[in-house]
């Protein structure tokens, strides 16, 4: 049963990083498609910066 329930907890959580992760990534094509161009350095602070305050 524990194996089970910890299965079901991970593909939760997995599924809830990979929604996040996509958001951010929806809305950097978005300020992209705006004009609003980030370098790779800047893109992953900001990333890891929201992250931070996600967790």
């Amino acid at each position: 049963m524990e194996a089970v329930v910890q299965n079901t907890t991970d593909l939760a959580t997995e599924k809830d990083a990979m929604e996040t992760l996509f958001s951010y990534l929806d809305k950097g094509i978005d300020d992209m498609e705006a004009g609003r161009v980030h370098t790779a350095d800047e893109a992953f602070r900001i990333i890891r910066e929201r992250m931070k305050h996600e967790l």
